[in-house]
């Protein structure tokens, strides 16, 4: 709000200078004192505004800022020269004189403020192609602008000699430079500081237009301090310095020391920051039409800028494809990983409860289902982590499970229940004795753990399930199958679990049967 109202000040100050060299009995040597003053003292306060922001920032903003008072301050240096010839010697100023060396200092010392703004938001412009072609359609379409209404012209009229023709053009081709460098800035910056930006924008949008407007008339040997033009010098300076006094004093960001340090967010680009370099990309094939349209003969100049402006805006979107690719390949993998670590032992990395619940349950959902669970619990596992520690607790947790993983077929599923429990899902249930006994064997072999030989056993309990899910009568439960197919593979659990207690009574390093659910089980569990 704050560069708003300051922006607003300046419009109004703009248009009451307009209206001050209107003013009727007014002789041409006032208008041209007045025309030249208030330029001179717009230009004065646009250096002090962005000399007040470079105070009130640190860091690269300092720098950027500083730089955009050098520029400033150099323009005002080539006024008050113009100024100088005009008012006190009363003669024409000639061309190329003192004051070009001040107005051309504007421009490269601004350019250098805004490449340093650039760097400071976030990521480099030279490690983001699509970023550069951003900034070559904006720079493309403003030259096809500066072509049409300008450049042409000048070099069409040619000049006395080459330095004067290349002073002409420097003036419009450093304004396409800054226009391309700060709506660049614009798109890319976030919150307060895109007011702030867009004041800047505003403000070069001013001086170029003066400046293009200047170099055609001077072309034409027909500028004069008392036109309009300098309106343009004035609106934008003044919108300058508007910017810059906007910029508020930068508070130190105190973070608590038991927060972790933040990631950058990732938001989505906002409209502005999507379309920003297609606004100028329309007024350029619009304004290429029209000159096609009116010009007698095929314009080759301009044809040629409209033909490469196009190839760059098919490079862009090539390069905005590929960018998409690879944002979908990144999400692709983030939500693979996601979803491992969401269903999957982090230390392990078998499958945890949640995904051994679900393949269970998309067993019995199978027409004849024949499943096999087995229930594994590592036998006095506790004295490993009291006599070793559990970091070698750790280390033979991911040995049984790399143990258990051979004893099974690779449809099978081997999972981490919590703990030293396991568990596994077998597609056949006549395997599950033959696996059973694989796992108890392939545990009596002793574990390396940090040079010590740790011996284990481990016990299992075999629950397996053949036909159809057993389903309660109508007249007692008309719910849906899932729920007792949710049931059924509690049941399973339940009797896995029961027959490895049991084998852990019978002496431990074995493994015991279960007897299959019956349906009464399956009712006691829907009933519990």
């Amino acid at each position: 709000m704050r560069s708003w109202i300051h922006g607003t000040c300046a419009v109004l100050l703009g248009a009451v200078f307009m209206g001050v060299l209107r003013l009727p009995g007014l002789s041409d040597f006032a208008v041209t004192v007045i025309s030249n003053g208030v330029q001179l003292a717009a230009a004065i306060g646009a250096t002090i505004g962005c000399g007040l922001a470079a105070r009130r920032t640190a860091g690269h903003r300092r720098q950027a800022w500083t730089w955009l008072a050098v520029g400033t301050g150099s323009w005002a240096a080539g006024q008050a020269v113009w100024s100088y010839y005009e008012v006190v010697l009363a003669q024409e100023v000639p061309f190329p004189s003192l004051a070009d060396v001040g107005f051309l200092g504007f421009p490269l010392a601004a350019a250098i403020g805004l490449v340093i703004w650039l760097g400071t938001q976030g990521d480099q412009i030279a490690a983001r192609g699509r970023d550069l072609m951003d900034g070559a359609i904006i720079a493309g379409s403003l030259l096809v602008l500066s072509w049409v209404t300008t450049l042409g012209s000048v070099v069409a009229e040619g000049a006395d000699g080459w330095l004067p023709l290349v002073l002409s053009l420097a003036y419009p081709v450093g304004d396409l430079i800054l226009a391309t460098l700060v709506l660049l800035a614009l798109a890319r910056g976030k919150g307060a500081e895109r007011a702030t930006l867009a004041l800047l924008a505003l403000g070069l949008g001013g001086l170029a237009i003066a400046d293009s407007a200047y170099v055609y008339l001077t072309t034409l040997g027909a500028y004069s301090s008392a036109d309009l033009v300098s309106s343009g010098w004035v609106f934008g300076f003044l919108l300058v310095a508007a910017a810059g006094s906007a910029v508020r004093p930068e508070q130190p960001v105190q973070t608590p020391r038991h927060l972790a340090p933040t990631t950058r967010r990732v938001t989505n680009a906002s409209v502005l920051r999507l379309s920003l370099p297609y606004l100028p990309l329309v007024a350029a094939g619009t304004t290429l039409c029209i000159s096609l349209l009116r010009a007698e003969s095929t314009p080759r100049v301009e044809l040629s800028l409209g033909i490469a402006l196009v190839v760059i805006v098919l490079t862009r979107q090539f390069l905005a494809t590929v960018d998409n690719q690879r944002l979908l390949t990144a999400l692709a993998e983030a939500r693979d990983q996601l979803e491992q670590q969401a269903l999957h032992d982090a230390l392990t990395g078998l499958a945890n409860r949640v995904l051994f619940a679900d393949r269970l349950d998309r067993a019995l959902l199978k027409p004849g289902a024949s499943v096999g669970v087995l229930f594994c619990d590592i036998d006095d596992f506790k004295h490993v982590n009291d006599e070793l520690g559990h970091e070698a607790g750790d280390d033979v947790l991911r040995v049984v499970a790399k143990r258990l993983l051979t004893c099974v077929r690779a449809t099978d599923t081997v999972a981490r229940l919590g703990g030293d429990e396991f568990a596994i899902l077998l597609d056949s249930a006549s395997d599950a004795s033959q696996v059973a006994e694989r796992v108890v064997a392939a545990m009596l072999e002793p574990i390396d753990v940090r040079g010590e030989q740790v011996r284990t056993s481990i016990s299992v309990g075999i629950a397996h399930h053949n036909g159809a899910v057993a389903v309660p009568s109508v007249e007692r439960r008309a719910e849906p199958i899932e729920l007792d197919r949710e049931a059924t593979a509690t049941v399973l659990l339940r009797l896995a679990d029961t027959a490895m207690y049991a084998a852990k009574g019978a002496g431990k390093g074995r493994a015991v049967l279960a007897p299959e659910p019956s349906l009464t089980l399956v009712e006691d569990s829907l009933a519990g």
